[in-house]
């Protein structure tokens, strides 16, 4: 639906762009910072998906390669770790970028990989070590697959887990926005009360939630690397959100993803991305006593060269804020737009 706020906010980013004033913005106040990007997936097409894809987590394939567009002209693109070695070392980072993924999809094999290919596009992927190569759904898509049952509400509705979520929930417009609203209020609840909803209705459906393989295999992941333009960071074993969970859970999170990609992979990790971008001064510390060099956060900033190394800012990408050269260029200068 186009609203208001669409029609404006299209209408100042082709201005800004047109006119050349956010290209002298980058030049002015952004000439010495270098911009890291966050994705998650590349799609080819929403209706190829066999569960539900929040709007905060894609890009088509052609939005992605009017991307990679926009970023060789303006932009001197780097790995993330050449960047983070920048920053160590007090080298020049103005005018950098680095371009992340995570998660490790299976789609950014099959769709962005070959676009990083045809622009000779370096990328580094954040792996949730543990789930690659396996049919396991990440908790959101294990949440949207039973939401979506139409027989839900009757089958689960009097569940008092489940009426508590409800009760939270505004009213949904459509069924995506009731699917998405869900998923952002239960990543809120602590991981005893999201693990109690999602047993809950397991058991109220006894339904597989075996699906195809969403992630990227090692295989696939070893084919990247050898490329040279792909990259790998750890980001958890299991995709835990790192504050909700104790001490030793978290440490074990960490080293366990370090090793297991060193170990399938051969290379030394170096990198690490917070789940939900969730960290603290103490998860700082651990990420840091694992033998990383730097970790990525989800806050929405530049990178300056005071930039601490173990909370990299990025500005998160996707489809409903960049699908025109205009709109993502304006997300790249004004961060939040």
């Amino acid at each position: 639906m186009i609203t208001a706020q669409y029609i404006i906010k299209s209408l100042f980013s082709a201005i800004g762009y047109q006119t050349g004033l956010f290209h002298l913005i980058q030049k002015g106040f952004y000439a010495e910072k270098a911009v890291v990007l966050m994705y998650h997936r590349v799609l080819s097409s929403l209706d190829d998906e066999k569960v539900f894809v929040q709007p905060g987590m894609y890009v088509t394939e052609n939005t992605f390669r009017q991307h990679m567009e926009v970023l060789k002209a303006n932009f001197r693109i780097l790995p993330l770790s050449e960047l983070v070695f920048r920053l160590r070392n007090g080298r020049e980072i103005g005018g950098c970028c680095a371009i992340t993924f995570d998660d490790g999809w299976l789609d950014n094999y099959l769709y962005a990989y070959p676009i990083l290919k045809e622009f000779q596009v370096p990328a580094t992927i954040f792996l949730a070590s543990s789930l690659i190569g396996s049919n396991k759904l990440f908790w959101p898509e294990e949440l949207s697959y039973y939401l979506k049952q139409s027989d839900f509400r009757i089958k689960a509705g009097n569940g008092k887990i489940v009426i508590r979520l409800l009760k939270q929930l505004p009213e949904p417009k459509t069924e995506d926005q009731f699917l998405d609203q869900s998923i952002m209020q239960v990543k809120k609840w602590p991981l005893s009360e999201r693990q109690e909803l999602l047993d809950c209705l397991r058991v109220v459906f006894q339904r597989s939630t075996d699906h195809h393989r969403m992630l990227i295999n090692w295989k696939e992941a070893q084919t990247m690397l050898k490329s040279g333009m792909v990259d790998f960071g750890a980001h958890t074993a299991n995709h835990v959100i790192l504050d909700q969970v104790s001490a030793g859970v978290a440490q074990q999170e960490i080293q366990k993803s370090r090793d297991e990609i060193g170990h399938h992979l051969g290379i030394d990790v170096e990198l690490f991305s917070y789940p939900n971008g969730n960290f603290s001064p103490d998860l700082k510390q651990m990420v840091r006593k694992n033998r990383f060099k730097g970790a990525v956060t989800t806050q929405a900033a530049w990178v300056s060269k005071d930039t601490d190394l173990f909370a990299i800012p990025r500005i998160g990408i996707h489809e409903d804020v960049s699908f025109s050269k205009q709109r993502f260029f304006s997300r790249l200068i004004l961060k939040r737009f």
